[in-house]
């Protein structure tokens, strides 16, 4: 991969000769900033085990959109350091929280492998509102 920087004008010049790739970035944006959206209010209003829960149904959601998630569950790629990093938890607090869902059956698997036993009971713990991450979409041809 190789990055290439750019001034805003001749960002915007591009966009104006190729509108599809104007289009694909606002995309990615908007979607993006939704996000980031929930990603503040983890910070000031959920619990940590709403957090958690939040947290496990975006990374399900968001590994399922590029096929490395089934309906049921996922493989945690990383370690229980960097998610209590990611939420802003202790590695025990963050233990005691994953036990805490495994005792209400909203979760199960292992360390490693997350499976989701109430989906909609999890869904509502965490105040989540499932976004389908839509492709760009594509031009209309007449």
């Amino acid at each position: 991969m190789s990055m290439n920087v750019c001034s805003l004008d001749s960002y915007v010049q591009l966009c104006y000769r190729r509108p599809q790739f104007g289009l694909a970035l606002t995309w990615i944006a908007v979607q993006e900033a939704a996000i980031y959206a929930e990603h503040i209010i983890d910070v000031g209003r959920r619990t940590p085990v709403e957090r958690l829960s939040h947290f496990l149904l975006e990374l399900h959601e968001r590994l399922h959109a590029i096929g490395r998630a089934d309906k049921t569950g996922f493989a945690l790629s990383f370690s229980q350091e960097v998610m209590a990093d990611v939420l802003r938890m202790s590695v025990p607090h963050l233990n005691r929280m994953m036990q805490r869902l495994r005792s209400e059956k909203l979760i199960a698997g292992s360390e490693r492998r997350v499976e989701f036993g109430d989906l909609g009971a999890l869904q509502s713990l965490a105040h989540y509102q499932p976004q389908t991450l839509t492709p760009v979409p594509t031009p209309v041809t007449a």
